[in-house]
């Protein structure tokens, strides 16, 4: 029940190699694909500032930090764990001098405003934990577990990240596969426009 990825200690994501252990999610295909639809909305028009919050292993900012030259990035999880894991992926990949790493429940130690906040966060209902494979109950319970409904985290970031946000900025979020409606809803009565939900591979 050890994910290979954990055995040989490395894992592909979007054309890098990041360094993958106990400490946080392993990186998957499903959440590249969710880097890919963000390079494919921004095109050449780089967003200046961008916050990955509960980066993990940093894979989603580290990611767009490197397709973006000229963007800031900021790395933000509640983990110190994972924190570590994402500043060695950071320095793996050379991008110290343009990515921040923060320490923070949510947006608690998040300062200033941003023009992409990009999120996995935890949306496993907790009755749904247990049946989940060997695999995957090897990654941090934290990473997994959303609360009740598995939304408990997530709408917690909607109401908060609106503080968070420069004009016309937007948010991207990788959640469960039953709940691309039920966060479309909170998203557009939070007050977010423009709000769509595309399904991976």
């Amino acid at each position: 029940g050890e994910p290979l990825q954990h055995l040989l200690g490395t894992v592909e994501f979007y054309d890098s190699e990041f360094v993958s252990d106990h400490r946080a999610l392993v990186p998957r295909p499903e959440t590249e694909r969710l880097v890919e639809m963000i390079v494919e909305q921004f095109g050449k028009d780089h967003p200046v500032r961008v916050l990955d919050m509960a980066t993990g292993s940093g894979c989603i900012g580290l990611s767009l930090a490197k397709a973006w030259p000229k963007s800031a990035v900021v790395l933000a999880d509640i983990s110190e764990d994972a924190l570590e894991l994402a500043r060695l992926n950071c320095s793996r990949l050379k991008l110290d001098e343009r990515v921040r790493l923060v320490r923070s429940d949510l947006f608690e130690k998040v300062d200033g405003a941003f023009d992409l906040i990009v999120t996995n966060l935890p949306y496993i209902p907790r009755g749904e934990l247990a049946a989940l494979s060997r695999e995957v109950q090897r990654d941090p319970v934290l990473a997994l577990d959303g609360g009740e409904s598995g939304m408990e985290i997530i709408e917690r970031f909607i109401t908060a990240s609106k503080e968070h946000l420069n004009d016309g900025a937007w948010i991207a979020q990788e959640v469960h596969h039953d709940q691309g409606e039920p966060v479309a809803s909170m998203c557009q009565s939070a007050g977010f426009v423009e709000v769509s939900v595309r399904k991976d591979l």
